[in-house]
C-alpha cells in the first residue's frame, strides 16, 4: 500500500474521532474537533499531490479517495446537526447527492467502468469543507459569536454554496455518464 492509500485511509480514521470530538462542548474538545478535521482535510491535499507527484495513483486510490471524503464531510456535517449549527434540509440535500454519487460510481464500478470525480464535485468538496470549518470554528464557546459576524456569514454562504454545488454536479455526473446510467439499468 503506498502513501496516499494510507493517508486516504487516515482521512477515513480522522472523521468519525472529529465527530465524537465535537460531541462535547466543552471548547477544548470543540477545538479538537476543529483541529482533527483540518489535518483529516489537509490529507485529502497532500495525498492526491503525492499520488499525482510520484505516478502513484491506483485503482484503489480512485475509489477510496472520493469516499473518505464523503465520509469525512458527512459525518461532520451530521455532528453539526446534532449540535445545532446547521440546517438538516442542507444536510439532507447534501448526503442525498453524495448516496445517489456513490451508487452510481460503485454501479459502474462493478460493470467496469470508472466515474472519476468532476470539477464541479471537487468545487463541492471544497465548499463543503469550507463551510464545516467555519461552523466548527463557531462551535467553539470562547469564541465570540455575534450574530451577523463575518465568519457567521463565511459559513452560511460556504454551506449554500455546498448545497447548490451538491445539486448541480449531482445533475451533472448524471447527464456526463448517463449513458452509464442507462446501461446499468436496462
Amino acid at each position: 500500500m503506498n502513501w496516499p492509500n494510507r493517508l486516504t485511509i487516515l482521512r477515513m480514521a480522522l472523521g468519525p474521532v472529529a465527530m465524537i470530538l465535537m460531541m462535547d462542548p466543552r471548547p477544548g474538545f470543540r477545538i479538537a474537533a476543529l483541529s482533527t478535521f483540518l489535518i483529516a482535510a489537509a490529507t485529502d491535499l497532500y495525498d492526491g499531490y503525492l499520488a499525482r507527484r510520484y505516478g502513484w495513483v491506483t485503482n484503489l486510490g480512485r475509489f477510496l479517495d472520493p469516499l473518505a471524503d464523503k465520509l469525512l464531510v458527512c459525518l461532520a456535517l451530521i455532528g453539526l446537526v446534532r449540535i445545532g449549527m446547521v440546517p438538516v434540509w442542507a444536510v439532507w440535500v447534501i448526503i442525498g447527492r453524495e448516496l445517489l454519487i456513490t451508487g452510481l460510481r460503485s454501479m459502474a464500478a462493478y460493470a467496469g467502468v470508472l466515474i472519476l470525480p468532476s470539477r464541479l464535485g471537487k468545487w463541492k468538496t471544497a465548499a463543503e469543507v469550507a463551510a464545516i470549518i467555519f461552523y466548527l470554528a463557531l462551535s467553539v464557546p470562547v469564541f465570540v459569536r455575534a450574530e451577523g459576524s463575518l465568519i457567521e456569514v463565511l459559513a452560511r454562504a460556504s454551506l449554500l454554496s455546498a448545497v447548490f454545488l451538491a445539486v448541480i454536479s449531482g445533475f451533472d455526473y448524471c447527464w456526463r455518464n448517463r449513458l452509464v446510467v442507462k446501461r446499468l439499468l436496462w
